[in-house]
């Protein structure tokens, strides 16, 4: 992986608030088919006790709402206040009312340990510095239950090759990364996942528009 540019925590917040309107209706579009993709290895059960992680517009908390049903909350954090407003308006919008947002930053959740079932994240940590991936998922190992599952989704590449949204994202100015590129670059994640103690780790890679890969893991069950 390339290294990342670094923005302050309330400048990412303060760029991803304002693009929120413009995001949701350009790549969180294009994004879709590969959460639908994500969603299915997932492998979401009712009842589950689900958190996304980085929850955007809302489009895939309110398809988690839908699998685990209208009895049980599904739990939502995001940096930007003007994604959790689109999210909240979303949910709502589709007869969605058993939710719990707040905003928070993924380096320190806001949940008990072992509070869930399932941890979602994507189209987050390719923004996020390789040094502070391991405190990440640290937090995503604590907040799952013993046995429970990790999925991520990642803007990615098929292999350790150069690729040239690496060569752009390096040579552009970096508020040009941040409100154009969304400061997102491809990331390999399956062995920073192997790396902070989960088992069962599995990388797809899917190509096409937004080529991502998606990880599959779980918290030991011991």
């Amino acid at each position: 992986m390339i290294a990342a540019k670094e923005f302050s925590s309330a400048t990412v917040e303060r760029a991803y608030s304002r693009r929120s309107w413009i995001y949701s209706q350009t790549m969180a579009r294009v994004e879709w088919s590969y959460h639908l993709t994500a969603l299915e290895q997932a492998a979401v059960r009712p009842g589950e006790q689900v958190l996304e992680v980085a929850v955007g517009p809302g489009l895939t908390l309110t398809e988690l709402a839908a699998r685990v049903g209208p009895g049980t909350v599904v739990h939502g954090v995001d940096l930007a206040a003007g994604m959790l407003k689109l999210a909240a308006e979303r949910l709502r919008a589709h007869g969605v009312s058993n939710f719990d947002l707040r905003q928070a930053d993924s380096r320190t959740l806001p949940f008990e340990a072992g509070a869930f079932d399932l941890v979602y994240n994507a189209y987050m940590l390719d923004l996020i510095p390789a040094r502070e991936m391991p405190g990440i998922l640290a937090e995503f190992r604590r907040v799952l239950k013993p046995g429970g599952r990790l999925v991520l989704l990642n803007m990615s590449k098929p292999d350790e090759a150069p690729t040239p949204r690496e060569w752009l994202y390096q040579h552009l100015p970096a508020p040009l990364v941040l409100y154009v590129m969304g400061a997102c670059r491809p990331v390999l994640m399956e062995a920073p996942v192997k790396a902070a103690g989960f088992e069962a780790v599995h990388r797809t890679f899917l190509g096409g528009r937004a080529p991502s890969e998606i990880v599959l893991a779980r918290r030991p069950a011991a």
